[in-house]
């Protein structure tokens, strides 16, 4: 039986034990024969980001910390039942005045080859592990940040007086992250993702669309919920996709918002995008979707299930994350995706009580349709 294994980072710099067997930044204590899957990672080294900590997590092993808030009911929360994976701990510090944490989650094995990044609400300020678990019992690699701080998702004082650290929150912190586990990904599977993802909601989803803008090669795909295009600090998304549009590997980004959401940002935004590209253009990489009757990035007493979690098993009929993969990987764009209510959020196993048709904006949902609650 293999049990979690912890690679601590030694800070003292001093040599710790004959069992050491790298350098990093620092003195790096080598774990046992246990942690032989996460091994390599302790020959990365990536430019100003120390890697604090990496841990061989057995199947069933994880403890999450106490969450800071309590997840939404769609979330993903059976994070006692994880597979086994390498959890990587890390801080990358582009300016002096940065302290960007960082998690990368490397499944152990049935890997999809895939990657996904992970985005937050608010103001971030805590790891997403309830994104993570979703992602990595799927079998994707997958990463989440902190954006730079630690807090509450309400909480914005950190800010002040710290150009440095709003620069990490409005775009910074998740191209650090994206960079990193690439190097990290490459370390131990020996190749780099097949096609890397990003999926977010809120504030994640503006962090989705600043990706495309300023850090086009990052992502092959984007999934962006109900994106808060107006928030941040001093850097703000522009509505510029030419970089993405032209990206050598032909990237694709799909925008979901609710209509009981105030979408008309998210409507500007697109349409925006078709006077100044063309609509011919935009179609080819761009598509948005609105959800009748749908809340904050999910909920409502509509169907609203979307793919806004992952879950394996998913297919792009029902999920527009695995709609948007098809379209990433073999060019097939979608035309339609079936948006389902359980009879409990976020709970497949309670049934399903009715669904609906979405079609790409500017084509106006169908109907909603009942059933047998199977």
């Amino acid at each position: 039986m293999i049990y979690a294994s912890v690679i601590s980072l030694a800070v003292s710099g001093r040599a710790i034990t004959r069992a050491c067997c790298t350098m990093m930044l620092l003195s790096v204590a080598c774990a046992r024969t246990h942690a032989a899957p996460c091994d390599a990672l302790l020959r990365v080294q990536l430019p100003n980001t120390i890697i604090t900590a990496v841990t061989l997590v057995d199947s069933g092993k994880f403890v999450p910390p106490p969450a800071l808030r309590p997840p939404s009911a769609e979330l993903f929360t059976e994070l006692k039942t994880l597979p086994a994976f390498c959890r990587v701990e890390l801080v990358a510090s582009p300016s002096i005045d940065s302290d960007i944490a960082i998690e990368v989650w490397l499944p152990v094995a049935g890997w999809n080859k895939r990657y996904v990044g992970v985005g937050n609400g608010s103001f971030g300020g805590s790891i997403s592990f309830t994104r993570l678990g979703e992602a990595l019992v799927s079998g994707y690699a997958t990463s989440s940040t902190n954006t730079g701080h630690w807090g509450a998702p309400t909480d914005s004082a950190w800010a002040m007086g710290h150009p440095e650290k709003q620069a990490d929150f409005d775009y910074r912190a998740i191209h650090e992250t994206a960079q990193a586990s690439k190097a990290l990904i490459r370390a131990v599977y020996g190749s780099d993702p097949a096609h890397s993802y990003f999926s977010s909601c809120s504030n994640g989803g503006r962090q989705g669309l600043m990706e495309a803008e300023r850090y086009p090669a990052d992502f092959d795909g984007i999934f962006a919920g109900a994106p808060a295009i107006n928030f941040g600090f001093r850097t703000f998304v522009t509505g510029d996709l030419r970089a993405y549009q032209l990206r050598g590997r032909g990237g694709k980004i799909i925008i979901y918002h609710g209509e009981a959401d105030a979408p008309a940002n998210s409507i500007n935004y697109y349409s925006n995008a078709r006077r100044q590209l063309g609509d011919s253009t935009v179609r080819g990489f761009l598509q948005l979707y609105l959800v009748p009757a749908m809340r904050h990035c999910g909920g409502g007493p509509e169907p609203n299930e979307i793919g806004q979690s992952l879950r394996p098993g998913d297919d792009a009929q029902h999920s527009l994350f695995k709609a948007l993969e098809r379209w990433v990987e073999n060019g097939v764009p979608p035309t339609e995706v079936i948006a389902t209510r359980f009879a409990a959020d976020g709970s497949p196993a309670s049934g399903v009580v009715q669904t609906r048709t979405l079609y790409p904006y500017p084509r106006v949902a169908g109907k909603t349709q009942p059933t047998d609650g199977r």
